[in-house]
This record gives C-alpha cells, sequence and structure tokens, in this order.
C-alpha cells in the first residue's frame, strides 16, 4: 500500500486516540497564555524591561505546548518510535550536561519556532495583546508607555543577567541531572531571543533610514530587492504575473510548511543521533563533520557545539520531511489548508447563524468562537481544529518514514556532533 492510501487511516487513527488529549492541552496552554499576559502587564507597571521579560513566557508556553502535542501523538507513530528507541543511550553515554527527551526538543526548537514566530507576525500580535491589556487595566492611558523599553543599559543589564543564571542553571545540571535546569536555560535562551527580536522590531525605521542616507552605488549593490521596490509602480498599477502568483503561493504553502518542519525536528532528531535519519544529501552532508580531523572538531565544537547541534538537528529535520516524499508532503500541506479554509468558513457560518446581538455580547459568544475555531485573521488555531492538524502533521510523517523504510533496509550511519557549549 502507498503511503497516500495509509495517510488517511494513519490519521484517524491518531485522532480517535488522542483527540480528548490535544484539545485539553491546548485550551490548558490558551488559559496559561492569558494568565501570564495579565502577569506581565502588572510587573510591566512596576518596571517595563521586567514586564517584557515575563512576556517571553506568554511565547514559551506555546512553544512548550506545540512540542507537547506532538509528544502526546508520538506512541501512536511505531516507525517513528521504534526509530527513536533504537536511538536511546544510556545515561554513561551521553555526553556531560546534556539534557534528554521532551527539554532537548524544547531547546532545538527554540531558534527555528522564535524565527518563525517573528516572520509571521505573531510577535507582533503578543505585543499589541499585551500593549492592548495594559490600556484596559489602567485608565486614561497611565501606562501607555509600557513599551518604551528600547536601547539604554537596562537591556544589556537583562541580557547579563539572563546569561548569569544560564550560566549557574548549566553548573547546577552538571551536579544534580534534574529535570528544571534544562528548562531553565531553555527560559533564558527564549528571554534573549525575544528581546532581540522586540529590539529589532523597535529599530526597522532606524535601519531603514540608515540604508536609504547610503551612497547610491553602495546601496543598491547590498539592497539590490529594497532598491527595485522603491522604484516599483504601485500596487493598483502593477498588473499580476505568473511569478507573483507562484511566489503568493509559495508563501500560503510555506507556513504549513513550517509547522510540517518542527514537527519534523521534534521526532527527528533523536534518529539521527543514532545514524537513523533520512538518506540523501542531508545525511550526506552532516556526515562529512565525522570526516574532519579530530583537532578540528574539537577546535570547533569548543566554540560552536551548541549551534551546530541545533542546526544539525534542524537540518535533519528538514530531510525527514522532504525524505516522506513529495507527493506526500504536497498531500499534507493541501490538507492542513483545507483545514484552515474550513475553520474560517465554519467561524463565518456560526457567526451568521447567531445572528446580531449587543456589542458586550457578541464579543463574548466572539471570543468563544476563536477559542474553538480560531480567530477570523489566524483560522484553523482553535481546540477544535489543531488536534486535526497535529495529527495531520505526525500521520504524514509516520507513514512517509514507514514507506521509507521499507524500501532501504540498510541506513548509512551518521557521526554525531558532540553537544553541550
Amino acid at each position: 500500500m502507498s503511503a497516500l492510501a495509509k495517510l488517511p487511516p494513519t490519521w484517524m487513527a491518531l485522532l480517535r486516540r488522542y483527540w480528548p488529549h490535544l484539545m485539553a492541552l491546548w485550551l490548558v496552554g490558551v488559559l496559561a497564555e492569558d494568565v501570564l499576559t495579565e502577569i506581565a502587564v502588572r510587573v510591566g507597571f512596576l518596571n517595563q524591561l521586567a514586564g517584557l521579560s515575563t512576556l517571553t513566557l506568554v511565547v514559551l508556553v506555546k512553544l512548550v505546548v506545540i512540542v507537547a502535542l506532538f509528544e502526546i501523538v508520538r506512541p501512536g507513530l511505531p516507525s517513528l518510535q521504534a526509530a527513536a528507541k533504537a536511538a536511546e543511550t544510556s545515561q554513561a553515554d551521553r555526553p556531560e550536561g546534556e539534557s534528554a527527551g521532551f527539554t532537548t526538543a524544547l531547546s532545538l526548537a527554540l531558534v527555528p519556532f522564535f524565527a518563525f514566530y517573528a516572520a509571521w507576525g505573531f510577535l507582533g500580535d503578543t505585543v499589541r495583546e499585551y500593549s492592548k491589556l495594559a490600556l484596559d487595566l489602567t485608565p486614561f492611558g497611565q501606562n501607555a508607555r509600557i513599551l518604551e523599553v528600547s536601547g539604554g543599559w537596562l537591556l544589556l543589564a537583562s541580557v547579563a543577567i539572563a546569561w548569569l543564571v544560564r550560566l549557574g542553571a548549566k553548573q547546577m545540571h552538571k551536579r544534580s541531572k534534574h529535570v528544571f535546569w534544562p528548562f531553565l536555560i531553555v527560559v533564558c535562551e527564549a528571554n534573549w531571543a525575544f528581546i532581540a527580536l522586540y529590539v529589532l522590531s523597535n529599530w526597522h525605521n532606524e535601519i531603514m533610514a540608515w540604508v536609504s542616507h547610503l551612497p547610491e552605488t553602495l546601496n543598491g549593490w547590498l539592497f539590490p530587492a529594497a532598491r527595485a521596490a522603491a522604484i516599483a509602480p504601485p500596487v493598483e498599477y502593477a498588473p499580476a504575473s505568473w511569478s507573483d502568483m507562484l511566489s503568493a503561493l509559495f508563501i500560503y504553502a510555506l507556513y504549513p510548511m513550517v509547522w510540517l518542519t518542527l514537527a519534523a525536528l521534534v521526532y527527528g532528531y533523536d534518529i539521527g543521533r543514532a545514524g537513523l535519519p533520512v538518506e540523501g544529501r542531508w545525511s550526506k552532508a552532516i556526515g562529512h563533520w565525522g570526516r574532519l580531523p579530530k583537532f578540528l572538531r574539537d577546535f570547533l565544537t569548543h566554540f560552536v557545539a551548541g549551534t551546530a547541534k541545533r542546526y544539525r538537528a534542524l537540518a535533519e529535520g528538514v530531510g525527514l520531511t522532504f525524505g516522506t516524499g513529495l507527493t506526500l508532503v504536497v498531500t499534507v500541506i493541501v490538507a492542513f489548508r483545507l483545514l484552515d479554509w474550513s475553520a474560517a468558513w465554519a467561524w463565518y457560518g456560526a457567526a451568521r447563524l447567531i445572528g446580531p446581538h449587543e456589542i458586550g455580547l457578541w464579543q463574548i459568544i466572539a471570543h468563544a468562537l476563536s477559542i474553538l475555531l480560531g480567530s477570523p485573521s489566524a483560522p484553523g488555531n482553535g481546540a477544535l481544529v489543531m488536534p486535526l492538524k497535529i495529527t495531520l502533521l505526525a500521520a504524514g510523517l509516520e507513514t512517509g518514514f514507514a514507506q521509507g523504510r521499507q524500501w532501504r533496509s540498510a541506513r548509512r550511519p551518521i557521526s554525531a556532533i558532540p553537544a553541550g557549549s
């Protein structure tokens, strides 16, 4: 049976088995985000930078919930689970200070998730909700300056404190091996990423102004796309071209592709560690690491081991994603977008069915619909739809991985990059 034929029954089996767990966890995540946002606002009333740092926990909760959703489904993926069990190593064989399991997946997914979170505008949505709640909690805009924290020694102090806490947590983890310390390390790294992205977004206008004052020749050489955009005709006068339509289609398909890659990263980071990755260019490129001279590997490991481990895991996740087969990947992407489309129309149909009401009552109804189906601007992120998406992504990776193992009975091992720093 082909992978496409196995996808629907695998998807439905995962859905029947894990729907209640996934929906309950997603609702807990939504509640935790609301509570943490209000806590961040209360802290921000006392100190703007401390409030922004607390807001990091809101984004981190989103990542924790997403990774936990995929981990819940893991027992229902026999092929991926068997490969992961084969990759297990004893505590003595694991490099000192390296965490395992959920915290490792959380740490490896941190950088890609924050990049995805900022690129799709979710970071701006979180900051907007934070600012809006601050205005709602205080009349007459008394705390309108709650977001004015960019620049200054306070940011440097925040980064220094996070670095010291992370350093202490790494030392404590080497001594106690308690799961709390790796999680604290992830919190500190998330704080760095969040503050850096927020500051960059605040400095966007200054960066563009600096670029505009560069010499014309240097500006055109360094930023050809920006220069072309500066002289582009208005949108209403620009005729639609095949390249524009293909570019829009690519962006539309990229969102589910990112979700699929995150799922592959969660399921595939430990598989690659045991030499069971997907065959092809990805495994060959990663395998070149083991051919380097030992002194050069030791030198590079000392400085870039942590970063290399993340990018290696990301490369293996991407390789696992495309290793499932192009047809299967396209099918999963189309099904993912169909779920978003169905959620949007379900929201619209429910709104028409309920009909007009007083503004206060309708706000309550709209909030309830958004929890279940996702908001109109981001359909499909509701408690009824997310279990469908998570099980779809997991089923796609499972069927593709199982099909690949049937065609390839032996796999070439990959030398693992030492972890830790």
